[in-house]
């Protein structure tokens, strides 16, 4: 049931909010929400493109006794926009399931210019793309769901959350780095090597992160 969040009190920041928690999936919110506690962008986004039913299915999703993980209720809202946006441009087949993978696959990014180059107004496209504690705030504020009851990750799904970061993360510096290089601001372009270890405090060493979530100990200690 929706609800009215103009009773609710709204926090404004313009810096980029990151990584609000973890519990299970990382959660971030947009660098574009003036209201990045309550889900404000994705109401407006709802509004801007007419999604009506798609407050709905995001609840429907969301509760128990399957509920989806935030990550899928993301991919499900900016591909919409993706597929609304890509509707009506001079586009092929090959072209749609290029900027869909690049939207949805960790080793791909959907760049402003690969948009542009389709005759789509990028920066507009990207800046109404949202991130997963976006969905997370409008629900709890917009429809009044809240997070009781659902399912806690496996050691097994949080060591993929973890590789699908990783990867995340390497994509990104990857093309900062290489950014840099071409405009001659660091003289070469470096190797990227990214990982998540942490330190196992029986033996002191550092170990894959991946690694002691799946094996569900220490692979050192074995």
């Amino acid at each position: 049931m929706s609800t009215d969040p103009s009773q609710k009190e709204d926090t404004t920041d313009s810096e980029e909010v990151r990584q609000l928690t973890f519990d299970g999936e990382v959660v971030e919110t947009d660098r574009v929400e003036n209201t990045p506690a309550t889900g404000g962008k994705l109401h407006r986004i709802i509004t801007k493109y007419g999604f009506t039913e798609l407050g709905d299915r995001l609840e429907r999703k969301y509760t128990p006794p399957n509920p989806a993980a935030l990550r899928e209720l993301k991919q499900i809202v900016n591909v919409k926009i993706l597929d609304q946006n890509m509707r009506g441009a001079l586009t092929t087949e090959e072209d749609y399931e290029d900027c869909r993978h690049r939207l949805t696959a960790d080793d791909r990014e959907l760049t402003e210019g690969r948009l542009n180059k389709l005759g789509i107004d990028g920066e507009e496209v990207l800046e109404d793309m949202i991130a997963h504690g976006t969905v997370q705030n409008y629900l709890r504020t917009y429809r009044d769901v809240e997070k009781q009851g659902r399912r806690q990750n496996t050691p097994e799904e949080s060591a993929k959350s973890m590789i699908a970061i990783r990867k995340k993360v390497e994509m990104v510096l990857k093309n900062r780095v290489s950014s840099h290089s071409e405009r001659d601001k660091i003289p070469t372009e470096p190797e990227i090597d990214v990982k998540i270890n942490v330190f196992c405090p029986d033996c002191d060493e550092s170990i894959s992160a991946v690694d002691l979530l799946r094996l569900q100990q220490c692979p050192r200690c074995i």
